[in-house]
């Protein structure tokens, strides 16, 4: 019995059956309104059903989709007409099912998942007397959409005159891959007026700013999956230009934003 989330792959064992029923056409996927419906046949007294499926384990786990494989049952009851996945989201009363294309495949991949969703699987094999015995559950948790960067570290600002300000900033911990660029991105307040500009570096000067305004920093890390989530937002104020006016004391305000 596999519980919790199951991420590395492992290699399906192929089996073929002594002979081949001929092919089904493929099924419409079954859509139950509660986990606790019965699969729609009920056996009848004596007939012999297929037991339940063996080593149901995921080959791939991806975003959105799930490949599954498993092995076929110790007593088919006679020839296996097709097998069919049954899956639930965790906390959604309700389970999904969609059945393989051709009887003799072994594996099915489970598509129009959720990132970062836990999910229920289970498989059952159909001979032509009906569904047999449901395999153990097997938990899965999806993988995060689109592997882009994570937040950049350690963003400062330094306001060096009424006009500029100097950025600087260090790589994401998790670049998840080779970062291209970085996207710095300045807002005005109270305006609200955004500029942005690509940097190939780990800091920029900020030029031709309003003096004694107040900007919003923030700087994406940016891979080949596209610029990354969750960035960290700093605010500055540039200088006054006023020859009598006292020292600004520049403060920094870090402000975790989430971006869903």
């Amino acid at each position: 019995m596999h519980h919790g989330t199951l991420e590395k792959e492992a290699t399906p064992t192929q089996y073929s059956p002594a002979h081949t029923p001929p092919p089904l056409p493929s099924g419409t996927p079954l859509t139950y309104s509660s986990s606790s419906d019965p699969p729609p046949v009920s056996p009848s007294p004596g007939v012999a059903l297929p037991s339940a499926p063996r080593d149901l384990v995921p080959v791939l786990v991806s975003s959105r989709f799930v490949r599954l494989s498993w092995r076929p049952p110790e007593e088919s009851g006679g020839a296996v007409q097709t097998y069919g996945i049954y899956y639930s989201q965790d906390g959604v009363q309700r389970e999904r099912s969609v059945n393989v294309s051709e009887p003799e495949s072994l594996e099915l991949t489970v598509s129009n998942l959720r990132p970062e969703e836990s999910y229920t699987f289970r498989v059952l094999a159909y001979n032509d007397r009906g569904p047999g015995q449901s395999s153990a559950p097997l938990s899965i948790s999806t993988k995060p959409d689109l592997q882009v960067p994570s937040r950049v570290e350690s963003l400062q600002v330094e306001a060096l005159s009424p006009s500029s300000v100097q950025v600087s900033w260090e790589p994401p911990s998790q670049p998840n891959g080779p970062v291209l660029s970085y996207r710095l991105l300045w807002t005005e307040r109270p305006s609200n007026k955004e500029q942005s500009v690509e940097v190939n570096g780990l800091n920029y000067k900020m030029e031709g700013l309003n003096k004694f305004t107040e900007y919003t920093v923030r700087v994406l890390a940016i891979n080949r999956y596209g610029p990354g989530t969750a960035p960290v937002t700093v605010s500055v104020t540039t200088q006054s230009d006023a020859p009598s006016a006292p020292p600004q004391n520049i403060t920094l305000e870090v402000v975790l934003s989430r971006v869903s």
